[in-house]
This record gives C-alpha cells, sequence and structure tokens, in this order.
C-alpha cells in the first residue's frame, strides 16, 4: 500500500506498525500516512503479509539514492556511496509466531518485484538487528546495500 492506498487500507499499516513500535520501544510507529491520501516524493510504502486472518507480517520502505556496500561482518567498515535510486527497508516486523518460516523474506521479495530488482539491489536502513543481519546473510550472501 501506498500513501495514496484507501483510508482503511492505511489505518491497518498504522495498527500493525504500532506492534513493533511496542515490542522494540521504538519512539513512533514507522507507518504514520492517516490523513488525505498524498503523495510521497520518495514513494512511501508498506506491505502486509496476511494468514489465518491476521496480518503476520510488515515491511515499511521507501526509495532513496544514498547508500554504501556491507559485508555483513560486524565491525567491518561501509564500501564507497552510490547513488543508484533503490528500494529501503526502514522496518520489517513479523509475529512472534510466525519468525523463522520465511515471512520476513517473502516481504523483502515481494519489496524487490514490486520496485523491479533483485533482492541484492534492495538497501537495508541501519542500525540493522540481529535478527534483520540474520535475514539479509540469507538472502545476499554476498553482502548488502545499507543507508
Amino acid at each position: 500500500m501506498t500513501t495514496q492506498s484507501p483510508i482503511a487500507w492505511r489505518r491497518l499499516a498504522y495498527k500493525v506498525a504500532m506492534m513493533p513500535q511496542r515490542e522494540s520501544h521504538y519512539d513512533f510507529p514507522s507507518w504514520t500516512h492517516l490523513g488525505e491520501p498524498e503523495e510521497s516524493e520518495d514513494n512511501v510504502r508498506a506491505y502486509l503479509l496476511k494468514a489465518k486472518g491476521h496480518v503476520v507480517g510488515y515491511l515499511a520502505a521507501h526509495d532513496t539514492d544514498y547508500h554504501r556496500s556491507w559485508d555483513l561482518v560486524d565491525e567491518s567498515p561501509f564500501g564507497d556511496a552510490d547513488d543508484t535510486v533503490r528500494p529501503r527497508i526502514e522496518l520489517i516486523w513479523v509475529a512472534d509466531a510466525y519468525r523463522r518460516q520465511g515471512v520476513g523474506a517473502m516481504l523483502v521479495h515481494a519489496l524487490a518485484d514490486d520496485f523491479g530488482c533483485p533482492v541484492a539491489e534492495v538497501s537495508w536502513s541501519t542500525p540493522i538487528s540481529r535478527s534483520g543481519r540474520q535475514l539479509a546473510r540469507r538472502l545476499s550472501p554476498g553482502g548488502i546495500w545499507v543507508s
């Protein structure tokens, strides 16, 4: 969904965005587009995955043109800057009962497919949690883009 999707969808995204906010003690939810539908310059969007009548996965993203490569080794430096426009993952959340079942991977693949790029071209916002790094390594063993 985008910032121009029907309000019912945007409200659902906001409700789901409250779950990782509470779970991880973030200051604010990652989806806040509840006003009038509006175009976003950086293509803000959310992906929801539903199973058995419940949303079990959520990914918030937007497009950006500032990235650095990273080999996913703790404490290793980031590579040179790159200005290619890529989709950037702001946040991925999966319900406890559905973790380690491929839900996060499905969400990242949906983002890459929607953008029209390989999964290895998706950028990840930093910092990346331990479970996020594990997911990134599975999807992009050669390294990732970070921004």
